[in-house]
């Protein structure tokens, strides 16, 4: 059964609920996830929504799965965690999980209206279309520490490549690194530009002002939009630094080809010299 206003089991509803509230736990991966191939291949999880793809592997506890590579866990135990990524580590084609991209966030339920505090959330109750705006903001803020880590490495390595262009005025490094530097820029920008397009509101918000409200409350609170921009600024700098690279290489290799040129045409002239005016 799947519905935006149908109200998830008992065991969640605020009259049940302990002090303490729901803990949830994000995980992310580096690489989509076939949330249908998952489903498929693990039919005894009760399916909630298929699009994202939302699992309740026991009475209280729910999966949420998002495609760009991120799992939100509800309520869950630390078996039902780790048998979660047991099978989603076993997936074909499945990336490594990002050990360095993992949040948690605290919901409460009962408050007399939706609101998002500071590393809290508080929800008159819990139904399916919250669930999924909640977990989404969650995995969207997972994703962007993978992004935001994969950008610092390659800054990182250009480092190195900018300071000799400054204080030297040539690179230092050898050719092949030097490919090898722009072209792991090169894949983190593609990956960047690729997750970035997670970034659109969320469906359940279009009918709903209240839900409206919630996402983008959440988008604040994880502070998306300035970290989408820091990502976007770093980005645009690696573009440019590749850019610059590659053109300092392809005139390095002009200057090459000309040196070549020159020498063969001495050799010429020696060669022609040589046999015009022999030495007796």
């Amino acid at each position: 059964m799947e519905s935006g206003s149908w109200p998830l089991p008992r065991p969640l509803l605020p009259a049940e609920m302990s002090p303490g509230g729901v803990l949830l736990r994000a995980e992310y991966f580096q690489g989509p996830i076939d949330t249908r191939a998952f489903a498929a291949r693990h039919p005894h999880h009760r399916v909630l929504s298929s699009n994202p793809l939302v699992l309740e592997p026991e009475a209280g506890t729910w999966v949420y799965l998002a495609r760009f590579g991120a799992a939100v866990f509800w309520n869950a135990s630390p078996a039902v965690v780790a048998s979660v990524i047991r099978d989603l580590e076993d997936l074909p084609g499945m990336g490594a999980r990002a050990e360095a991209a993992r949040d948690d966030l605290r919901v409460h339920l009962g408050a007399e209206a939706d609101r998002v505090d500071f590393s809290e959330v508080w929800l008159r109750d819990l139904t399916l279309d919250k669930l999924k705006i909640v977990s989404l903001a969650l995995a969207q803020s997972v994703a962007l520490d993978s992004v935001e880590a994969e950008v610092s490495r390659a800054m990182a390595r250009f480092g190195p490549v900018v300071t000799a262009l400054r204080d030297e005025g040539r690179l230092v490094s050898g050719q092949k690194e030097l490919l090898r530097t722009v072209g792991f820029a090169m894949a983190v920008r593609a990956a960047v530009l690729d997750t970035l397009t997670l970034f659109d509101d969320p469906p359940e918000t279009w009918e709903s002002e209240a839900l409206a409200h919630l996402d983008s409350a959440l988008f604040d609170q994880f502070d998306l939009e300035e970290r989408l921009a820091a990502v976007n600024q770093k980005v645009a700098y690696l573009q440019d630094a590749g850019a610059t690279v590659l053109d300092v290489l392809a005139h390095r290799k002009d200057q090459r080809l000309e040196w070549i040129i020159i020498v063969l045409i001495l050799v010429e002239v020696v060669l022609f010299v040589w046999k015009e005016f022999p030495i007796k």
